[in-house]
């Protein structure tokens, strides 16, 4: 690639009227741009412009130089530059949320269709939410815990050791003949 530019370094550019407008002007080959040179020094002065093999953009060098155009600039890199450049590889999609382990998974067909609508669409982020809300202090459920909850409202009640003591009995027998979903339902229904 040959560029022709004043013997100051000014830049020959183009005056055509396209894409190129206002680009320095390039040449393939050296006698296509010993023809313009010609040209343009039949209306300018002589010796004033000289032609300059194309420079690669990041080092410097000339050997094998491309045009690559580069959001809509066009660059000029030589083979080595546009080796480095562009045949290392890059990590492509989301980053890494941690290690791949597959693991497979048997369920009856009816459970796949709550697991399918839970998920909406993405099974792998629905059960990875809950892995981190089992892992979560705060989700963390158990009898003894709902029993904790009464005791405490109680107290805030004023209700005395005996009565707390009757409230507490009377929950746990409950845990035995209630499930977490009807007991659930019990209160959604409830006035309180």
């Amino acid at each position: 690639m040959f560029v022709i530019r004043g013997k100051d370094g000014q830049i020959v550019t183009s005056t055509a009227w396209d894409e190129t407008n206002g680009e320095e002007i390039q040449y393939e080959t050296y006698e296509q741009a010993e023809q313009a040179l010609d040209e343009l020094e039949k209306s300018l002065p002589k010796d004033f412009f000289k032609i300059e093999a194309t420079k690669c953009e990041r080092c410097g060098g000339h050997d094998d130089l491309a045009i690559i155009h580069v959001n809509d600039e066009a660059k000029a890199y030589c083979q080595n530059c546009r080796v480095e450049m562009f045949s290392k590889k890059r990590a492509v999609g989301r980053p890494s949320g941690g290690v791949t382990k597959k693991v497979s998974l048997t369920l009856p067909e009816k459970e796949w269709d709550w697991l399918d609508e839970q998920a909406e669409g993405n099974r792998s982020q629905y059960l990875r939410r809950l892995v981190w809300e089992a892992q979560s202090s705060e989700n963390e459920w158990s009898n003894n815990a709902c029993l904790g909850y009464a005791i405490l409202g109680a107290k805030k009640l004023g209700m005395n050791d005996e009565q707390i003591g009757k409230l507490v009995r009377a929950i746990y027998s409950e845990f035995d003949w209630k499930s977490v979903e009807e007991a659930k339902d019990t209160y959604n229904q409830s006035s309180f």
